[in-house]
């Protein structure tokens, strides 16, 4: 099949070529009727266009590449493994039919080479599960108007949006109160030590009975001391090993890896589902169209279902 160009889509449109690039390249500076834009976007969708992004660059000073930047520590459990791979396939998914290119470069946690990064001029990053002492060495290389997102840390820094589950949402509405005694909570291990110790002070339970996953092991000797108790797992790869050494339903599962299908059957489940993607990826859209679009609230909290 013939590779589609702006002219052809200019003359199923019955637009200018002009029209057809401003409309494409979202050109600011031009003011197009809202009815010639959709007539445009539909024709190249009909023609399958897909933009020469070396060309583009060119024109607007940009390469069309997006970074996905995965934090990961050494000797992580397939639980830590695939917490992730639902959100990238989501964001490479989407982010390649509106015609970019995305970047995945899977850094240390606790010593990021850094001259991979800079090697690429990117238009849009998404960074996650960063740890909060590396993480000004990473934003440092990005140049400003640079949309950066980061996804699953609490970071003290005003200048970036940062989108997290809330947990707090859950744990204090839905299942724990001060009373909840009979609980335990078995926490995913995020690079981001700030995040683990806000679910832990939002859970309201002694610290006794909280785990944070490491290893099976560990995970089966702290359930073989919560016998008769009711447990709470945040990711649902570690449900599927927690069922191994206690009753299933007594779980309550807060799905944060995408993957709700895998839970034991007999457990509670929360989950949310696409809304986190949905809302990350326009989040990026809208801040590569516009770098002060966003709102002046940085810190994006997604509400369970």
């Amino acid at each position: 099949m013939k590779k589609a160009t702006l002219k052809d889509i200019a003359n199923l449109a019955q637009v200018s070529v002009a029209t057809v690039s401003y409309v494409l390249n979202n050109v600011s500076t031009q003011t197009i009727p809202e009815e010639t834009r959709c007539r445009v976007l539909e024709a190249s969708k009909e023609l399958q266009y897909i933009p020469n992004l070396a060309a583009r660059s060119l024109v607007m000073q940009k390469t069309g590449l997006i970074g996905i930047l995965v934090n990961r520590a050494n000797n992580e459990g397939y639980w830590k493994k695939f917490r992730y791979a639902a959100l990238i396939e989501y964001l490479e998914r989407n982010l390649t039919e509106r015609g970019y290119h995305v970047v995945l470069s899977s850094i240390d946690a606790s010593a990021p080479r850094l001259d991979i990064i800079s090697e690429r001029k990117l238009d849009g990053v998404f960074l996650i599960d960063v740890r909060s002492d590396t993480f000004h060495h990473i934003s440092r290389l990005f140049s400003v108007g640079v949309p950066l997102i980061v996804i699953d840390s609490l970071i003290d820094d005003s200048l970036f949006y940062k989108v997290v589950d809330d947990y707090e949402q859950l744990l204090t509405k839905h299942i724990t109160t001060p009373t909840s005694s009979n609980h335990y909570l078995i926490v995913d291990d995020f690079n981001n030590i700030e995040l683990v110790s806000s679910i832990k002070k939002v859970s309201a339970l002694a610290i006794e009975d909280i785990h944070v996953m490491s290893n099976e092991q560990e995970l089966r000797l702290f359930l073989n001391r919560q016998k008769g108790r009711s447990g709470i797992i945040i990711n649902e790869y570690i449900s599927v090993l927690a069922a191994k050494y206690t009753d299933p339903s007594t779980l309550t599962v807060i799905c944060n890896a995408g993957c709700p299908d895998i839970v034991p059957t007999q457990a509670k489940l929360f989950t949310y589902g696409e809304q986190k993607y949905e809302v990350t990826l326009e989040l990026m859209l809208k801040l590569m169209n516009n770098p002060l679009s966003g709102s002046s609230n940085k810190y994006i909290k997604i509400q369970a279902e």
